[in-house]
């Protein structure tokens, strides 16, 4: 239920903070690769709140890596 941007934690999850983050780390760059992971405990609504930050923000190359729990 936590958020990472690199190795750095969002401390808020909400979809305002995340998109912030995002923009912070990746600048203007929109093309660059973009690994979303989660593990299995992960809830469903919070990789579907990743993701529509990434599209939100104009973010094309998305791939999603699971872990095991």
């Amino acid at each position: 239920g936590r958020y990472y941007v690199g190795a750095n934690e969002v401390l808020s999850p909400s979809l305002e903070t995340l998109k912030t983050a995002l923009q912070a780390a990746a600048g203007d760059d929109r093309e660059r690769r973009v690994t979303l992971r989660a593990d299995g405990r992960t809830p469903h609504q919070a990789v579907v709140t990743a993701m529509d930050a990434l599209g939100q923000l104009g973010f094309v190359n998305i791939s999603i890596a699971t872990e095991p729990v």
